[in-house]
């Protein structure tokens, strides 16, 4: 997961706005969709209708949203549409890439050299858009604390490696490019605590994607233990002191996280 990066001032409204997805001052994106793209991720598929773009016309497609700056610095759209067929990076074997496809492996850490630079790239498959999708792990940044259990620099460290870990109370996290929260759990809810400029924040995520297993999506629970009420009780009392005179909504948009990734993209201004 990474800190958010941008501001909603900083959404590029007008390309918002040629995809349907801006009627005059609203947006009409789900909150969460919007803290995904502040914060550098993918959103959830959302539905366009009637979309008229390079001569060409759409009744109606399934997305995915994300931001990426462009050369004069601006944050620009990208759009990620589904693919009929995935494209398989250069980097990963043909065996690989159908243990990603078929969920027996969750994902593949690769070593390359990405224009004269050594990375570490963390390779994931999404089924939503049947697209592999790619993060630089130096954006991946590990929680502080989940339901208000402090991380240990080992368990930050192979979160940090695009690995699961375990916590006490049995919570299971893994980062994750292909949704909107930047990781996978097996709670539906958790309590989120990053560490920004300001001190500690608390991040509240509902309905976090599955992890993947060797025989695909693992069972989730929607248990709420002690930790996580008392967490959400720090989270109430944060949200509530930074309120002021904004609304709920409006406050939340500054908390989120994800990771970006280097992908194939889809339609783009």
């Amino acid at each position: 997961m990474n800190i958010p990066i941008l501001n909603e001032k900083d959404l590029p409204l007008e390309q918002l706005r040629e995809i349907g997805l801006v009627k005059g001052e609203d947006i009409l994106i789900q909150s969460k969709d919007i803290h995904a793209l502040l914060s550098g991720s993918r959103t959830n598929l959302i539905k366009l209708h009637d979309i008229s773009r390079s001569g060409i016309e759409i009744k109606e497609m399934e997305v995915k949203l994300s931001l990426v700056r462009g050369v004069s610095g601006k944050p620009e759209l990208l759009v990620h549409p589904v693919y009929k067929q995935s494209l398989n990076p250069p980097y990963i074997t043909q065996a690989e890439a159908d243990e990603l496809i078929t969920g027996q492996k969750s994902n593949v850490l690769k070593e390359v050299d990405w224009g004269g630079e050594k990375k570490s790239l963390l390779v994931e498959y999404d089924w939503d858009t049947r697209e592999f999708v790619v993060t630089d792990m130096l954006k991946v940044r590990a929680p502080e604390q989940v339901n208000g259990i402090t991380l240990s620099p080992y368990q930050k460290e192979r979160y940090r490696e695009g690995r699961q870990i375990e916590l006490d109370d049995g919570t299971l996290i893994q980062a994750s490019s292909t949704c909107a929260e930047g990781l996978r759990s097996n709670r539906l809810s958790l309590i989120i605590s990053i560490l920004m400029d300001g001190g500690i924040s608390y991040v509240l995520f509902n309905g976090v994607k599955a992890l993947i297993g060797n025989k695909g999506l693992m069972a989730q629970t929607n248990e709420k233990n002690d930790g996580y009420k008392q967490a959400f009780k720090d989270y109430e009392k944060q949200q509530l002191s930074r309120l002021g005179d904004k609304t709920f909504d409006e406050h939340l948009t500054a908390a989120s996280a994800h990771n970006r990734g280097y992908t194939r993209s889809g339609l783009s201004r």
